[in-house]
């Protein structure tokens, strides 16, 4: 009896004690793939800006092309109670960014630009009524350079989670995307794994500068947080690069961490850890951290549904935590094992990453 190639090959695998669903996680990724990818991404979250105290804008890429990005904007309200027990709840608005190179107006007479689309995810959004405050207000600045004043935008796109007409989408032509080389991939390997997992981490990575230990610098003001999620060098490892803007969104500090993923046979998250990269030796070197005192702590927690739920101890207690004062201090902690099978196992998105 013949039988199909495909088949063989499973019996084979079988026979080897290899998963009849063998799983792929990507190619190995050379230093500069992964530099420019950083570089591209930190590029980008320069030119965006949150109209909120103490926010954190996510961003990852969205495709294995260039151009097409997504994101989550939290009001990320992690701090102590008036009790002092840590607590965290958060509203949140998802959007898609959708970058082209040349696009056509309704004036024919008008050249063809590079154009940017933002768009709002109102199914991932906690949407707000008009007049609601605080409101997330999400902006791109689309112009050839930024200025020296990039909380006002010059070229700008926007975006609100609240309910007013015209709120959800923007979309209009700038050289800053070409100027800025937003549109090429640094490599191809992005996969629909990359993808699942990227949105994990934007709804469980958190920086918090009230969670600072042993002391908070929230007297001190609240700060803004960008952070951008992209491939590591080796499979099943991802780079989390955290941006603390306190005023203005020109002098950006990068703080640099690697996480590393263990899955199961079937392609469910089961453990790994997370680290702080060191810090830089010279002013041009990428993949480290630049912040010489990054004030912040950084926690991986269990997902939770934005503008319903509120956690507390329990759930602080089965997350990740890392801290980090400055370079050297005696109170940083630099890594710390991450249980993803606990941290999503009230959640639908652990039942196999991989189709």
């Amino acid at each position: 009896m013949l039988f199909p190639r495909h088949w063989l090959v499973i019996v084979i695998l079988s026979f080897l004690g290899a998963p009849v669903a063998a799983q792929s996680f990507g190619r190995p990724l050379s230093p500069e793939q992964v530099a420019c990818e950083e570089r591209q991404l930190e590029r980008l979250q320069h030119r965006m800006w949150v109209h909120l105290e103490g926010s954190t804008l996510l961003l990852w890429r969205a495709s294995a092309g260039g151009g097409v990005y997504r994101g989550l904007v939290s009001t990320s309200e992690l701090g102590p109670d008036d009790t002092g027990k840590p607590v965290r709840k958060e509203k949140q608005l998802a959007f898609d960014l959708l970058l082209k190179a040349e696009e056509d107006f309704l004036d024919p007479h008008r050249p063809r630009r590079p154009q940017a689309t933002l768009v709002r995810r109102d199914a991932a959004s906690n949407l707000v009524p008009q007049l609601e405050t605080p409101f997330l207000d999400l902006a791109l600045d689309l112009t050839p350079e930024i200025g020296t004043d990039p909380v006002s935008p010059r070229l700008p796109i926007r975006i609100t989670n609240r309910l007013t007409a015209g709120s959800g989408a923007d979309d209009r032509a700038g050289r800053g995307i070409a100027i800025d080389d937003l549109l090429r991939p640094c490599h191809t390997q992005v996969s629909d794994f990359d993808l699942r997992v990227f949105a994990i981490l934007a709804r469980t990575v958190r920086p918090s500068q009230c969670l600072l230990e042993p002391f908070s610098t929230c007297d001190a003001g609240l700060e803004r947080y960008k952070s951008v999620f992209f491939r590591g060098a080796e499979p099943l490892t991802y780079r989390v690069n955290v941006y603390p803007n306190l005023f203005s969104g020109l002098v950006d500090a990068r703080v640099a961490f690697l996480l590393r993923l263990e899955v199961d046979e079937h392609g469910r998250l089961t453990g790994g850890d997370v680290r702080a990269l060191p810090w830089c030796t010279g002013s041009e070197q990428d993949s480290c951290t630049n912040a010489f005192n990054p004030n912040l702590a950084l926690f991986v927690l269990p997902p939770l549904r934005p503008g319903v739920e509120r956690q507390g101890e329990a759930e602080y207690s089965r997350a990740a935590h890392l801290n980090l004062v400055y370079n050297g201090s005696l109170d940083n902690v630099l890594q710390d094992t991450v249980n993803w099978a606990d941290l999503l196992r009230d959640t639908a998105w652990n039942d196999g990453l991989v189709p």
